[in-house]
């Protein structure tokens, strides 16, 4: 075997012995009289050798305590050496052992297979630079670089977590949570923190917004406290409104993320040695399930229980968890009726109960013109979902998709993308359905009121038929331009091409003469050819515009399927280990 390392070859043979049960050491080198480099190692089991009993003994002082003999003559080693590439080549392996290895389930328990890696070794160094053990000299605080990534993605809603404080916890532990698009806690940092003095709290929240780039959350959630409370309108400053977006609160229905992110690791028995090894094991389990989740959105397709367009745009929109908190809501509206209440000429608004059940009533306003809802239970801004009572409304209006700016990009599976996609192009038919709708209720809206105005007295009632037979043959007449346009249409780019280059040729060149002149009537149907012409051209550019945003969300969609399968065999291969 060849490695790039010695530290390589190293890693490669401790890693080997967390398999078999033995644990390792560096044993011996050899430099190279050249320069002094280390030229060749031998890694050996710990096992190996004896140890000399005199070692420790001087005049003055006997050993009192003297260590338990561990070392039994074991022969196991690997040894390699670098060649002129610079790379280490094995040199001797020796794979029998003179004593009994140790199963799995106490592997770890050996001296090489200790360590602690990744975000728990940044905690480890962090805390004891600060003065840890048991100890505090101040307020700690970290965040790793996977907990800043996640609040550039979901820090719109923040939950300081300090359920320690009712004694669930020993140590003076406080993480910041979120919520990410399945519903699962993510994590923004921790602390621990000496006292629970305001001049604390404030300085946690300088700090914690600082390490996020100072970015401010649109919420954050924790314990009735008067001291947190006033430290976070100094650092922060956000009012609870139920208007103001809370994620977890709603779609998690208070469960996973709203206990703490530790839960099931860090208990009231824990102390601060244990708390590195269970932090650790918190982080990767955490990650496991995000992972677990991403696959299933990915690689499964959920049941849709109605024919509705909505429905299956929200399938391919959402994560799974969260379509299917949204597909309740659509179910819902079945048993919803809506009736217009009001119209203020802006916005029509309507009663949404229950059938017999008015007396428990929502009230939905809706303006047409920008496709935009507000209901009274206000649950699209509390959690960034649309309630049932909207939908009821979308539904008797003919509103057939999701208008985009309901689609909140941190419930999406794209919600990591780097890539900005305008979903509402990415389908050309719901695309087709939306401007339909629009197109339909704009003018819905507009002749009720015309009806309402028309039919106050007899003379205006005559003057509206009057205008509306007149609108008729005008829209007849828009109808039979359209047929033209699409025989237009139909023509090869050739013929529209030298179509095209005649008319300007005749407009341009014979202006001057007036035995040449066009007639009016070929001139308005030369400029509408053109317009036709240009009006086809905007349309295939706005499908291969859609095409290609289409396809960069294809590309998204592949490079999260390749992530996934990343972690999985990352999972995996610690499993094996």
């Amino acid at each position: 075997m060849e490695f790039e390392s010695e530290e390589a070859a190293k890693a490669f043979y401790n890693s080997y012995a967390r398999r078999v049960g033995f644990s390792t050491r560096v044993s011996s080198s050899r430099r190279s009289r050249r320069d002094g480099a280390i030229i060749q190692r031998q890694f050996v089991c710990a096992k190996e050798g004896f140890r000399n009993l005199n070692e420790k003994r001087t005049k003055d002082r006997e050993i009192k305590r003297p260590r338990t003999i561990t070392r039994v003559g074991c022969k196991a080693s690997l040894s390699v050496k670098m060649q002129d590439s610079g790379k280490w080549v094995v040199s001797g392996f020796v794979r029998e052992h003179n004593h009994e290895l140790v199963p799995p389930d106490q592997v770890h328990c050996l001296r090489s297979h200790r360590q602690i890696s990744g975000p728990a070794k940044t905690l480890i160094d962090t805390l004891q630079a600060a003065g840890d053990e048991e100890q505090y000299s101040g307020n700690v605080f970290w965040a790793d670089p996977k907990a800043r990534t996640n609040y550039t993605y979901f820090g719109d809603t923040v939950t300081f977590d300090t359920t320690y404080r009712s004694n669930r916890y020993r140590l003076p532990f406080a993480p910041f949570t979120g919520v990410n698009h399945h519903g699962q806690p993510v994590l923004f940092g921790c602390a621990f923190l000496i006292n629970e003095t305001e001049a604390s709290f404030v300085w946690l929240f300088n700090t914690w917004l600082t390490a996020m780039s100072g970015r401010h959350p649109v919420s954050i959630t924790t314990d009735h406290d008067a001291v947190i409370r006033s430290a976070i309108m100094q650092a922060v400053g956000p009012s609870i409104f139920r208007d103001t977006f809370f994620a977890e609160m709603s779609i998690t229905q208070r469960s996973d993320s709203m206990n703490s992110y530790f839960d099931g690791y860090v208990n009231a028995s824990t102390n601060l040695n244990q708390f590195f090894k269970l932090y650790e094991k918190s982080l990767e389990s955490r990650n496991e399930k995000e992972v677990k989740a991403d696959y299933d959105t990915m690689n499964t397709s959920p049941v849709l229980k109605t024919p509705s367009p909505m429905e299956k745009q929200a399938s391919e929109l959402y994560t799974r968890k969260l379509f299917m908190r949204f597909q309740e809501e659509l179910v819902g509206t079945l048993t919803f009726m809506a009736s217009k209440a009001e119209d203020d000429g802006e916005s029509i608004t309507y009663q949404v109960a229950k059938y017999g059940e008015d007396h428990k009533a929502y009230y939905v306003k809706f303006n047409v013109l920008e496709m935009k809802a507000t209901c009274s239970c206000q649950m699209f801004e509390f959690s960034g979902l649309l309630c049932r009572h909207v939908l009821a409304v979308f539904r008797v209006t003919n509103v057939l998709t999701l208008p985009s700016h309901y689609i909140l990009k941190r419930w999406t599976r794209n919600a990591k993308s780097s890539v900005i996609l305008e979903e509402r192009s990415t389908d050309v038919y719901a695309n087709y359905l939306e401007s339909h709708t629009v197109r339909y209720n704009t003018l819905r809206h507009e002749a009720f009121k015309f009806v309402d105005e028309g039919s106050k007295s007899l003379d205006t009632y005559n003057v509206a038929v009057s205008a509306l037979q007149e609108a008729a043959k005008r829209v007849t007449l828009a109808t039979k331009n359209e047929r033209r346009s699409s025989t237009v249409n139909g023509r090869s780019r050739g013929e529209l091409a030298s179509n095209g280059s005649r008319a300007n040729y005749i407009s341009g060149n014979h202006l001057g003469s007036s035995t040449q002149l066009l007639s009016e009537d070929d001139m308005d149907k030369k400029i509408q050819e053109l317009t036709n012409e240009l009006d086809y051209a905007n349309r295939k550019c706005e499908v291969y515009r859609a095409n290609l945003l289409s396809v960069l969300k294809d590309i998204e969609d592949h490079k999260l399927q390749l992530s996934i399968k990343v972690q999985n065999i990352k999972i995996s291969m610690k499993d094996s280990i």
